[in-house]
């Protein structure tokens, strides 16, 4: 084969990209139609292309693959638990969670993946009417068709349509649908990356995926141009009334290892492509620069440690563990909702007492993984020395003081990251200090 041949089928437009856009199919009942009336948000071929496209890069391109991976790594962790102050939702919370039609917690990873490459996670919440028990089943994003909202505001939403492979259409309703007490079923919207005005959010890759593709491209080529360079020509000079015999001589090249005898007159040269590899390095590099820019993850956290040291590192990572924090708290946000409307699902039929608490953190108690397993030292130091600090004060006055007790108290436990509500201070302050009346 020749090297003209080879460079040909290298550079062949027709090959295959490492991510391909999707194919709509405008015969399908559902593709074109609008998904909400809101101009912020993508009609529904593109709100498919997105979602197709997110999931083939995540599904072939490593980069994808661990951007979404480390998200959930850091927001899920070692595993979200539930808990609350309340008797009836605490037994409820537990029931819920370790139902085998439900198991939560083995849930985790999966929709956090999900949320991740959608931008949009919806929850369908099935109720038995035997005992008031919910099953969490789920609908990816791109088989909602359309989504009503309330005429005046549409961040309330009423219904969603859904259209399955056969283009068959349903109706769910959300919980703030005036109806939804008397449904067998409900969907629960949640969205990330959504703007103001947007009914529907975006995944974390969507800005990434044409950078995710150049760079699969450029690789690509790199690896077929490196291949090129084993294939290469032998220029045998020799004198002229020898040409034909020597063409017939080496009409086969030469076995590798084998002893060929000439003379001065024949002179053999290799000839070979040169790639000039260094000049792909610093363009490879400014792709992977948007990538991580996409992503906000440092670039130490896939791998490529490059000229970061200890501190560079360290600096790197402050925004990203922001960013992760702030989606953790909405991922638990999600969790709580999941469950509050499933125990008011079941206390609409009578299984369980009535709610009177509407304030998620009151309800609920969490058990979160740490973003930052450094922030643990940090706040440990800091509580420690308040705690010396309040020592040595006590020993200087002549005598106790509720309220300094109290105070210290108080500071000791935010700044090691366990705040404690007021009552709960008056309850520790009331064991502390029998006689003590607070006002």
């Amino acid at each position: 084969m020749s090297i003209l041949t080879t460079i040909k089928r290298i550079f062949n437009p027709q090959r295959t990209a490492a991510i391909q856009p999707p194919q709509v199919d405008d015969t399908h009942p559902g593709a074109w139609a609008a998904t909400t009336v809101s101009p912020h948000d993508y009609d529904s071929a593109k709100v498919i292309e997105l979602y197709s496209d997110a999931l083939t890069a995540w599904r072939k391109n490593p980069l994808a693959w661990r951007i979404v991976a480390i998200t959930s790594d850091y927001v899920a962790g070692d595993g979200i638990s539930l808990s609350s102050p309340y008797r009836s939702l605490r037994r409820f919370i537990n029931e819920f969670w370790h139902h085998p039609k439900n198991q939560l917690h083995l849930r985790l990873e999966a929709m956090c993946d999900e949320l991740t490459r959608a931008g949009d996670l919806f929850v369908l919440l099935f109720r038995n009417p035997q005992d008031g028990m919910s099953y969490v089943r789920f609908i990816t994003k791109d088989r909602i068709r359309r989504i009503e909202s309330a005429a005046n505001d549409y961040e309330t939403e009423l219904a969603y349509e859904e259209v399955n492979l056969l283009g068959e259409a349903t109706r769910w309703l959300s919980p703030q649908h005036p109806e939804s007490s008397r449904a067998g079923a409900i969907l629960l919207h949640y969205a990330i990356n959504r703007p103001l005005g947007a009914l529907l959010g975006e995944s974390d890759l969507t800005s990434m995926l044409p950078w995710l593709m150049r760079y699969s491209r450029m690789l690509e080529d790199r690896v077929r141009l490196h291949w090129a360079v084993r294939s290469f020509l032998w220029l045998v000079t020799v004198p002229t009334n020898k040409i034909r015999e020597k063409q017939q001589q080496y009409a086969y090249p030469p076995e590798a290892g084998a002893i060929i005898i000439k003379d001065d007159a024949e002179q053999w040269q290799a000839v070979t492509p040169n790639l000039n590899a260094n000049d792909a390095q610093a363009d490879l590099k400014a792709v992977r620069g948007m990538i991580d820019a996409g992503s906000g993850f440092p670039p130490h956290w896939r791998g490529e440690a490059a000229d970061a040291n200890l501190a560079t590192a360290t600096a790197m990572q402050a925004p990203t563990e922001r960013h992760l924090l702030r989606r953790q708290q909405y991922f638990l946000y999600i969790l709580q909702d999941i469950t509050y409307q499933a125990y008011q699902r079941a206390y609409q039929l009578g299984k369980v007492p009535q709610l009177t608490e509407r304030n998620y953190n009151k309800l609920f108690t969490a058990l979160l993984p740490d973003i930052s397993r450094t922030d643990n030292e940090s706040l440990a130091k800091a509580a420690h020395m308040l705690a010396q600090t309040y020592q040595v004060l006590g020993s200087q006055l002549p005598h106790s003081s509720p309220t300094l007790t109290k105070l210290f108290t108080s500071l000791i436990l935010n700044a090691g990251g366990n705040p404690l509500s007021e009552e709960l201070l008056e309850k520790i302050l009331q064991e502390i200090y029998p006689n003590h009346v607070s006002k």
